[in-house]
């Protein structure tokens, strides 16, 4: 019999994600498991060193800060608010590199399974960046569920 205990749900906020998170919702009330609502705000990047020089640690820290803020304010309003009476989920914004704060996130929390969405960074990004969800699917010692985007 499987025993899925905590479900982390990781949303970038996109489309997808919300696609994604509507799967990780229905398999948490089957499984009466624990859901973990999870983003990553990513570092700033700077398209030259020189640039990183002229930015002060007080403004990248003020970022983040602002960044987590805001995040913490979409996943009230995206999922919360659809989860209606539900109480056994939990919220974690992280600051860093998309696929290895949540790899890092399932170790120590020792998470059973992974939703996300298969959409986010396009283009140039992708190719130079690489699909988060494709990282963690290869590097997470859990199972991980990929949700595509519906065809319109």
């Amino acid at each position: 019999m499987v025993s899925i205990k905590k479900i982390a749900f990781c949303t970038d906020f996109s489309e997808n994600a919300n696609q994604a998170f509507d799967m990780a919702f229905d398999l948490t009330q089957k499984y009466q498991a624990q859901l973990w609502l999870i983003h990553v705000v990513p570092p700033l990047v700077f398209p030259s060193p020189v640039m990183e020089d002229f930015i002060s640690e007080q403004a990248n820290l003020q970022f983040s800060e602002d960044a987590i803020r805001r995040a913490m304010e979409q996943i009230e309003k995206n999922y919360l608010e659809k989860m209606g009476d539900y109480k056994n989920a939990l919220v974690r914004v992280l600051s860093g590199h998309p696929a290895s704060e949540i790899l890092n996130f399932v170790d120590q929390e020792k998470i059973d399974l992974v939703v996300m969405g298969t959409h986010g960074f396009t283009g140039l990004a992708h190719f130079f960046l690489g699909s988060t969800a494709e990282k963690v699917v290869r590097r997470a010692d859990c199972s991980v569920l990929t949700v595509h985007q519906a065809k319109k």
